[in-house]
């Protein structure tokens, strides 16, 4: 007789979400696991060790309605059976979280930089050449088998607005999994105050999914300043067939962030009945399949460098012979108006740090004269004569005669000196 073992099934589902996250990063991201950001759901929360953790008690505790929703409660009420009970083993109790927190330690082990786990299920990455912080929450706190309310931990929120202090990254974003609204016998969902306090903290985006159909609106936190919030939540692709709200089908968000525009573009995509994915027309987003929405900037976060002083920035690190920096600094240039002076630098930072392959890749083909004479001396420098010969032949519109037949001229010699 098969012997039923939740835990061995766990891991089996943990290895086989690692084998699809894997898979998404190789084919989108170039195997690079710093760029995925993992929170947990109510389907990381182990129920069986969370009902072993409890027990039932004889007598029903006076407020129990009020009692048993409350995360940082003790008591629980069990509808089907109609009594009420107590968690009494708190090590064990906590231990519902353990496979999913195994499951992402494994994942993000062996890197040298990336998202990092901070107190309280706390995950935090911070992409710099995006200008973007992402700090994602556990809204299990409390969560269990007969208390589904969504809902982060203080303590989190409170670290959250010490990771934000920290990072210089003009726009924050933060990612959770419970949705922000529920029906009239629905439980299952987060208390939208704890968003305020995201707002205020910084947060000018906010991703969750568990409701199971899309959605993208501003929500606003009515200070002052009118400082808000765009919430995006996202639909399903695995739920079950009456899981799934009347009328919607499985699917996926792309959501694209434009930190220089401050604006989000939400593209919903469905599944057809011939099993494609399409673009989804949205009534809320009136008729369209995707929306975008502006990205208020937070009074508390770091305001984003233009273009001018970041090229400003980046020729004075070329001047100073601060190579590394300038070309970390290259990236964030957007502006199609500083195009060639971009390029300028990058192309004197480069040679700079002795790095031939790489310039030689950036500037071939070569776009001034100049370039055209870097890249040939270059090949020449490295015996690749065939090359710098074929090198010249494409550049002969960029040169005068004279500097060609020199060029030539070098070419030759140095073939004839190997």
């Amino acid at each position: 007789m098969a012997v039923d073992d939740p835990d061995s099934d766990l891991e089996a589902q943990y290895a086989e979400a690692r084998d699809l996250l894997d898979g998404l990063a190789a084919e989108f991201l170039d195997s690079d696991r710093t760029r995925v950001v993992i929170v947990p759901g109510n389907h990381d929360v182990h129920w069986g060790r969370a009902r072993s953790a409890m027990t039932r008690l004889s007598d029903c505790p006076p407020g129990i309605a009020r009692k048993a929703l409350r995360p940082d409660s003790m008591v629980r009420w069990d509808w089907e059976d109609q009594h009420a009970y107590q968690i009494t083993d708190n090590g064990l109790y906590d231990s519902r979280f353990e496979h999913f927190r195994r499951f992402r330690t494994d994942f993000y082990s062996g890197l040298e930089s990336g998202p990092a786990v901070h107190e309280n299920d706390l995950i935090a990455a911070e992409y710099g050449s995006l200008g973007l912080v992402v700090v994602g929450f556990a809204s299990w706190y409390g969560n269990d088998c007969f208390c589904r309310v969504g809902e982060i931990d203080r303590s989190a929120l409170a670290a959250s607005q010490r990771l934000l202090t920290a990072s210089t990254a003009p726009i924050a974003v933060a990612v959770w999994h419970h949705g922000l609204d529920g029906g009239p016998q629905a439980q299952d969902y987060m208390d939208r105050r704890a968003i305020h306090k995201l707002i205020d903290y910084g947060f000018s985006l906010g991703l969750h999914g568990h409701q199971h159909y899309p959605g993208a609106a501003p929500f606003e936190l009515r200070l002052p300043n009118l400082t808000s919030m765009a919430v995006i939540g996202a639909g399903s692709l695995a739920v079950g067939d009456d899981e799934l709200p009347a009328g919607e089908l499985r699917q996926f968000n792309i959501v694209v962030v434009d930190p220089d525009s401050e604006s989000v573009k939400v593209h919903v995509r469905a599944m057809s009945p011939a099993g494609v994915f399409l673009g989804s027309p949205r009534a809320d987003f009136g008729g369209e399949t995707s929306i975008t929405l502006k990205l208020a900037h937070s009074p508390v976060r770091p305001e984003r460098p233009t273009a001018t002083l970041l090229l400003d920035e980046a020729m004075t690190a070329t001047r100073l012979g601060e190579f590394e920096k300038a070309l970390e600094l290259v990236p964030k240039i957007v502006s199609p108006a500083h195009s060639s002076q971009k390029r300028k630098i990058e192309v004197e930072a480069l040679e700079g740090l002795g790095r031939h392959e790489a310039l030689l890749d950036l500037i071939r083909p070569p776009q001034s004269p100049d370039e055209a004479i870097r890249a040939i001396s270059l090949l020449v420098d490295s015996n690749r004569f065939d090359e710098a010969e074929l090198e010249l032949k494409r550049s002969s519109g960029l040169l005068n005669p004279a500097i060609a037949n020199d060029l030539a001229a070098h070419i030759a010699g140095s073939r004839m000196l190997l």
